[in-house]
């Protein structure tokens, strides 16, 4: 029983010892009479070419896993950084609720669209920069 234990480490070990994990947060809100505020962690692997990620909504106890299902990248203008369009797929009980869709230009984020997979209504969230913590969450305060 430990034997294939032990293989199967030294075999998953040269990915563990060469994996470069980076991580960022995002706060972001809805804004109007009744807002809504999520964080957004997002995860990714350069050397596995991984992401995957969570997102919390302001008052809720549970984090909805995310997956990132697609990244495209266009050029706009040869002088500016390339647009960067990302869809995180939302999964909750087993099954894809919905996705978020964020285009970001550099190092600004142009916009995030949450799409219910149920109903097909978007919502538009703004960036709140300004939430986010020096411990890597947001506060809503």
């Amino acid at each position: 029983m430990k034997a294939p234990r032990f293989t199967a480490a030294l075999l998953f070990a040269p990915l563990i010892a060469h994996a470069e994990i980076s991580h960022d947060t995002f706060c972001f809100g809805s804004g109007g009479a009744k807002p809504t505020n999520f964080e957004m962690q997002i995860y990714s692997d350069s050397s596995s070419q991984l992401s995957w990620g969570f997102v919390k909504y302001q008052n809720s106890r549970q984090a909805i896993p995310l997956i990132l299902a697609e990244s495209t990248s266009e050029v706009l203008d040869k002088n500016a950084p390339e647009e960067v369009t990302a869809t995180w797929v939302e999964v909750y009980g087993k099954q894809v609720t919905g996705e978020y869709q964020m285009v970001s230009q550099g190092t600004m984020l142009a916009s995030m669209i949450y799409i219910n997979r149920k109903s097909g209504k978007k919502t538009a969230f703004g960036l709140k920069s300004g939430a986010v913590t020096g411990t890597g969450s947001c506060d809503w305060q």
